[in-house]
């Protein structure tokens, strides 16, 4: 036994260590940068391809835009009138089964008509795995009022 546990170890190491496995929470950090790119060029389709068919987008205007062709006209609505640019900050990703969630802060600078506004507070995007992978399923954006409470949920 003792035998067999350092030939693995010099297997190993002569492979440069041991390899690290893609896991469901780099998954969805991937689909968060790829949203959050998209969204930022404004690039209609791509950011539409990381919804499920029937995702739910509730703004921080309040109500609830159902599915995506809903969610695909608010942003082109939304692209005619403002240049917007968000940031995440993301605090804590958890999975369970066919579930997983995202929860941070944003920033956003909105530019209109050759002005500029920040808004900031925190999102929620819960997604969903499909045959073709990890999919936002409900996105929630929050404003944030006063000083922020500066906590942190632990990791």
């Amino acid at each position: 036994m003792t035998r067999a546990l350092t030939l693995a170890a010099l297997v190993l190491a002569a492979c440069g260590g041991a390899q690290r496995i893609a896991t469901t929470t780099d998954e969805v950090a991937v689909l968060r940068e790829t949203w959050s790119r998209a969204f930022n060029a404004k690039q209609l389709e791509p950011v539409i391809a990381t919804y499920t068919l029937d995702a739910v987008v509730m703004p921080i205007t309040g109500g609830r835009i159902v599915s995506s062709a809903a969610i695909k006209n608010l942003y082109q609505r939304i692209w005619n009138q403002f240049t917007p640019r968000v940031e995440l900050t993301s605090h804590v990703v958890e999975r369970s089964g066919d579930l997983a969630y995202d929860s941070g802060e944003y920033v956003e600078n909105v530019v209109a008509g050759g002005t500029a506004v920040n808004i900031a507070g925190n999102y929620v995007f819960v997604y969903r795995r499909q045959a073709e992978g990890w999919r936002i399923v409900e996105q929630i954006w929050t404003e944030a009022t006063g000083a922020p409470d500066g906590g942190h949920r632990a990791p």
